[in-house]
């Protein structure tokens, strides 16, 4: 009942063609590898990561960092400004939680409707979910992402948290399948608010798009409609510590390619064997030794992402969601001239192979090796 309940709301509510942002689209070639960023901002960046951030990422979306009696909006302002005029191209994405309150958007929270959390128990602590069947509380985040664009100079919203109402999702799991229909319902009018507030042509990206799981089931797929986009954030996460079914890398691979030949923009977030938190003696090394590693981990993630991707796919290759995991740590594959695509891959049993004017690109998902021969 509730997958009907929720298809029903995408053709009532939000009709597909009225939620594509078009002419919002970054810029997209295939002179090299094109690259995402997704990063806290804190107290802000120094002017010469806001260059680099410029000169090398065609999107970067902002994040915050919990501060001290200080809000982070005011600097992701000042970021969307200074990349913008560095390079009047690229996408900044202000990153907004469309299921629960993060308490570094101080400004934000400050306006927040009175009696509008659902307090819950998760993961045995005491945590507060949006009641976004309220008309008051889809009010009010709406109107904080169209202050994004209008107000902080950004581009559009990242949306963490979207699929919570996803069958048998946090919100069934907290709150029982009936009750998390009426919640993904109110997503999916929260959206369309959220569109009309920012302008036809600014960027809604939501996070996660996974690949089938053993029900055979795209999470994050009855979203899209929704969106511009979304984040593929679970591919090979935290390698170290488990192992993903080969099976579930190379759906993966056909999920971000299907829905980029849909027309959707689709960040692959690629992990280079570890993350900040699944290798904590790795952690306590210098940097200059965790990015070591993560040079050393980079050919399996980035040739699963050349082989699936289309145009508007993006590359993001970080241990964690800080700069200081790898953000500015410019791997040598980004510099190489990739070319466009000779075709799609082709692929025999767990085995892709796809070529680039001047790349060729091989993976083998189940032995997880790969090569890429840059020409």
């Amino acid at each position: 009942m509730k997958t009907a309940f929720v298809l029903l709301a995408v053709f009532l509510l939000c009709p597909p063609v009225s939620l594509q942002a078009g002419d919002g689209y970054p810029e997209f070639d295939w002179n090299r590898v094109p690259l995402y960023a997704h990063l806290g901002i804190g107290s802000g960046l120094n002017q010469e990561q806001y260059h680099f951030l410029a000169d090398h990422f065609d999107v970067v979306a902002f994040t915050g960092v919990i501060l001290r009696n200080a809000p982070v909006e005011p600097n992701i302002a000042t970021a969307a400004k200074a990349i913008k005029e560095r390079n009047p191209k690229a996408k900044v994405i202000f990153y907004w939680a469309s299921d629960m309150p993060k308490h570094q958007w101080q400004l934000s929270n400050a306006t927040f409707p009175e009696g509008g959390y659902i307090p819950v128990k998760k993961g045995g602590r005491d945590t507060l979910q949006f009641d976004v069947r309220r008309q008051d509380v889809r009010d009010w985040w709406s109107g904080i992402a169209g202050k994004a664009v209008h107000d902080y100079g950004c581009d559009g919203i990242f949306v963490d948290g979207m699929t919570a109402g996803t069958p048998g999702g946090p919100w069934s799991k907290l709150f029982g399948a009936e009750q998390a229909a009426e919640m993904d319902t109110g997503v999916f009018a929260m959206m369309k608010q959220a569109r009309e507030k920012m302008g036809p042509d600014k960027l809604i990206l939501f996070n996660p798009l996974h690949g089938r799981n053993d029900k055979g089931v795209v999470l994050g797929e009855q979203y899209l409609p929704l969106a511009d986009g979304a984040m593929v954030d679970d591919f090979d996460r935290g390698a170290n510590v488990r192992q993903q079914a080969p099976e579930y890398l190379a759906n993966t691979i056909e999920v971000m390619r299907t829905a980029a030949k849909d027309g959707k923009i689709v960040i692959f977030k690629g992990w280079p064997g570890f993350t900040w938190w699944s290798d904590k003696e790795l952690m306590k090394k210098s940097h200059e030794e965790q990015y070591r590693v993560a040079k050393e981990n980079i050919t399996f993630p980035l040739a699963c992402f050349l082989v699936g991707a289309e145009k508007h796919c993006y590359f993001c290759y970080t241990w964690g969601w800080l700069g200081e995991y790898g953000t500015f740590d410019l791997s040598p594959e980004f510099e190489k001239p990739l070319g466009a695509p000779k075709g799609d891959a082709t692929r025999e049993g767990w085995t892709f192979r796809r070529e680039f004017e001047n790349a060729s690109v091989f993976v083998e998902v189940e032995k997880k090796i790969a090569k890429i021969e840059w020409r």
